[in-house]
């Protein structure tokens, strides 16, 4: 449970349908993030666009199935609500065909009150202009920045992310992103520590999280280096896993204020539950979460 005094998180960014051969599930990195945040017991506001048609009516009904709040998604008269068709290779991981121009690229930003807030924000959402443009107004209004990165093929420029993370609190990166951004910052390290403290120099980030797969997670956090070892599970499917990872390591670092190396437990631990579940969002006991943190 949060503290009393603990921040708000707000999600900004895509809400859209992955579309499996044999299903649609509601998805989207800056959705995933908030339902799991929502589930740990933060006070969550999400924030982004749907169209006027069936997928977007059906998405303000799970919202609101789920307990999420609607008052931040708002209706695109023109545009579809986001899609993305999805397919899983042999390993379960998931191979992405992502929808545009959709409801999603054009979302924008509420007058929130100023302070007490953590933003978290992703990549995608932001191969637009305007997005951009309204992010800004959201930073200017948060104590903390949290910069997801999710690199999907053609929906970004590395250039452009990087003057976005020299604003950001705190950077996620999976394994596969990590050496993209290293290569376009010319850091040629060859040693994980040495590559988040450059990075981190790179920045000016206090913190720098990347997941590593079954092989856990890496933690930099204002000078000191942390790693997390994978917990060992059958995966279903990487679908949502990495949210999971970053909603927990926000949970526990930001508003439970728990030390680096516990957050940093907590992201790999739900991340490990989630990729043991098919789809992002099946439901996740605190009691699971609590007994593999145990082991």
């Amino acid at each position: 449970m949060k503290t009393p005094d603990a921040p708000r998180v707000i999600c900004y960014g895509e809400i859209l349908w992955d579309c499996f051969p044999d299903r649609e599930v509601l998805g989207g990195a800056p959705f995933n993030v908030a339902f799991r945040l929502h589930r740990l017991g933060a006070e969550v506001q999400l924030i982004s666009a749907v169209g006027n048609d069936a997928r977007g009516h059906d998405t303000y009904f799970d919202l609101e199935e789920l307990g999420l709040d609607t008052t931040c998604i708002y209706p695109h008269k023109e545009l579809a609500t986001g899609y993305v068709n999805v397919e899983l290779d042999q390993a379960g991981a998931a191979i992405y065909t992502i929808g545009q121009p959709v409801a999603w690229d054009h979302i924008p930003a509420p007058e929130i009150p100023i302070g007490n807030n953590i933003l978290v924000f992703g990549s995608l959402a932001l191969r637009e202009a305007f997005n951009v443009s309204q992010l800004h107004k959201l930073v200017q209004r948060c104590d903390t920045v949290i910069f997801d990165i999710n690199l999907r093929p053609p929906h970004y420029e590395m250039s452009a992310l990087i003057d976005l993370m020299k604003i950001a609190d705190c950077i996620k990166f999976n394994e596969e992103e990590l050496p993209l951004v290293l290569s376009e910052l010319s850091i040629i390290h060859q040693d994980l520590e040495s590559q988040l403290a450059a990075l981190a120099e790179a920045t000016e980030a206090k913190t720098l999280c990347v997941t590593l797969g079954s092989e856990g997670a890496a933690l930099w956090h204002e000078g000191d280096f942390y790693r997390q070892a994978g917990f060992p599970t059958t995966v279903a499917d990487t679908v949502g896993a990495g949210d999971a990872f970053l909603a927990a390591f926000v949970y526990g670092f930001y508003l439970l204020q728990e030390v680096p190396q516990a957050a940093l437990k907590r992201g790999c631990a739900l991340g490990s539950l989630v990729a043991a579940t098919p789809g992002a969002t099946t439901e996740i006991s605190m009691t699971q979460l609590d007994s593999l943190m145990k082991d």
